[in-house]
């Protein structure tokens, strides 16, 4: 089953085309790593699926629903915004900054979206936090606040956080760019995990041994399109792209 796929996705701010004709589609149970230089559009890809950016044209559906179709910063179609905001709520989104609320434990910040957005009860939302931090290794720091936290920790957090919301699918956005070397390892540990386990991902990402060791396809864009696409052992040993050969070559 299809969880999401583009057709022709293009974002433009201004003069500058960020995304350019982007098509793609990924399958239930896959992970999808995208990698290429900064200003790539990797990341505007990701916050076009969850309507973080408005397109300018294209199509997105999501369990293979047409949720949205614009055409030159117009639309033309959308689903009623209550099923559109449903339809967001099956994927959940990991940013480069964490985003915690500084005046809320762990826990709490986990129960957010349960309590205010699915209407849980507090205990029911707690309940529902101490077993997603759990998941992520952080038992013993449901009640810390997140001065307290290094930031693999409040990173783990907040995928707790999204995954509270019992997503479809996840999105990650350079999960690891903001920590320290030495902390990177507890949230790719974590992620490696999830996408064991059969999470559909979508992983925006520098981090080449997981996009090998993790990812079933790895696709590289670059300039606003998709310049490549294939297995990890056939992007990573024989790229045919040269653009993603230089690349390559030059962080590898």
């Amino acid at each position: 089953m299809t969880v999401v796929r583009t057709e022709n996705l293009c974002k433009s701010f201004g003069a500058l085309e960020v995304l350019k004709d982007v098509t793609l589609a990924v399958e239930q149970g896959e992970v999808l790593a995208i990698i290429g230089p900064s200003g790539a559009g990797k990341s505007t890809y990701l916050r076009a699926l969850n309507g973080l950016e408005t397109i300018t044209s294209g199509r997105i559906f999501i369990d293979d629903v047409l949720v949205e179709e614009r055409r030159n910063g117009h639309h033309v179609h959308r689903i009623p915004p209550k099923e559109y905001a449903k339809m967001l709520l099956k994927m959940g989104m990991v940013f480069q900054r964490f985003n915690l609320f500084p005046h809320m434990t762990a826990a709490e910040n986990v129960m957010l979206a349960p309590v205010h957005v699915a209407g849980a009860g507090a205990a029911e939302a707690r309940r529902l936090a101490l077993e997603q931090l759990e998941k992520v290794g952080l038992s013993d720091k449901v009640d810390e606040y997140p001065s307290k936290l290094s930031g693999g920790q409040q990173q783990r957090v907040a995928i707790a956080r999204a995954l509270a919301m019992n997503p479809e699918i996840m999105l990650f956005d350079e999960p690891t760019s903001a920590l320290d070397p030495e902390l990177v390892g507890e949230v790719l540990g974590v992620m490696k995990t999830l996408a064991a386990s059969g999470m559909t991902m979508i992983v925006v990402t520098h981090e080449m041994g997981f996009a090998r060791e993790a990812a079933g396809r790895v696709v590289f864009m670059c300039d606003g399109v998709v310049g490549e696409e294939g297995k990890p052992e056939e992007m990573f040993v024989n790229p045919q792209n040269p653009r993603t050969k230089q690349f390559l070559n030059s962080i590898l």
